[in-house]
This record gives C-alpha cells, structure tokens and sequence, in this order.
C-alpha cells in the first residue's frame, strides 16, 4: 500500500486516533523560532495539528503552506483550518516534487520515517527552498521508542523507516552538509534543527 492511499483510509479517524499535548507541541514549535512575517513549509501537514499553532504566531504577513501526499489528509485539514486565512493547502509529494518556494521556516512533524531517503529529502529542501538564516526542525512529540514501536505495529500496511536516535541522524545530516545547532532526544520529545547559513 502506498503512503498516500495508508493516510486516505486513515484520514477519517485519524484525529480520533491520536491526541496532542498542546504544551509539547508549543515547547516544539518554539525551537523553530517563528517570527509573525514567517512563510512556513509545514511538510506532511496530516488533518492540520499544526496549523492553528501556526497561525497564532503568524500575526503579521506570513503564511503557512500546507503540503500533504493524502488528498483524505489534506481535505480534513482544509475543513477544519481554512477559515485562519494563513495556510494555503497544497497536494504534492515532498519528497519527490520540484518545490519553487523560498521558506523562513521548514517543518517535519511526525513525517520522516514515512520517507524513502529522509536525509537526502532534508538536504534538497534546506539547499533549494530554505532562506539564507531560516530553520528546518524535524520534531516528534513523543519518544523514538515510541514512534519506532508505532511503526513497528503497521509493518506491512505502510512501508515506514525506524528512527535513529537524534545525534545518530544530526551526524547524517551533517555529513549532508547540514548545520544542526539543537538536539532533543528524551521521552517528552525527539527533535533536531538545522539552520542555513
């Protein structure tokens, strides 16, 4: 089964499914630093759990752009967050469209192990769509075992890839290129930034 065809049968209850720590996501999202002019990539948007994070620390022009492969995820999310005026809802696969947007801000919540070459992914995206001193952070609010053990349990019905722990991956980044300047890796969350010089 193909990630997009997994996440359109999953749309419908998805959000009944799984629940969200407000205060994580906050602690998460503040490591991006978000400023209220931001254009944000939030890749792998699901039914949206970010956007209304988003769209409070967006008090001046900026906007986020909504990217999903799921058309199920996608529509859920339009549905519930349209009205915010600051997400524009866009169907594509992150990994393998040509992106022609330049971001402040780049987010991967929950998504990396549902990619084939998470490394490679993140690099194309900080080299051709980051600003010069914007920030992409990859962020789960939960721990890797956690996320790995979840995977673990839909092997089979969605091809998904085991998370490293947070320095192994920074170490990959790093031989990618990239800059990672913060590291979380404990049982509230997992994340690591990169930021372009």
């Amino acid at each position: 089964m193909s990630t997009a065809d997994y996440f359109n049968r999953m749309a419908d209850k998805w959000d009944e499914m799984f629940t969200t720590d407000p205060e994580i996501i906050n602690y998460i999202l503040d490591k991006a630093e978000i400023e209220p002019d931001n254009i944000i990539l939030d890749c792998g948007t699901g039914t949206g759990i970010l956007i209304p994070y988003y769209a409070s620390r967006l008090a001046g022009s900026g906007w986020v752009d909504a990217y999903d492969i799921s058309t199920g995820m996608l529509n859920k999310a339009h549905e519930k967050y349209a009205a915010t005026r600051k997400a524009r809802f866009i169907l594509g696969d992150i990994e393998h469209d040509t992106l022609f947007g330049a971001y402040d801000r780049i987010v991967m919540f929950c998504m990396l192990p549902h990619l084939e070459d998470p490394v490679g992914t993140v690099a194309r995206l900080v080299d051709h769509n980051l600003m010069p001193g914007g920030k992409l952070l990859i962020g789960f609010s939960c721990s890797k075992e956690k996320i790995n053990s979840c995977h673990r349990d839909i092997t089979g019905m969605l091809r998904s890839h085991f998370l490293d722990s947070a320095e192994e991956l920074a170490a990959r980044l790093h031989d990618a290129g990239l800059t990672t300047d913060y590291i979380e890796d404990n049982d509230r969350c997992y994340m690591i930034r990169a930021t372009k010089a």
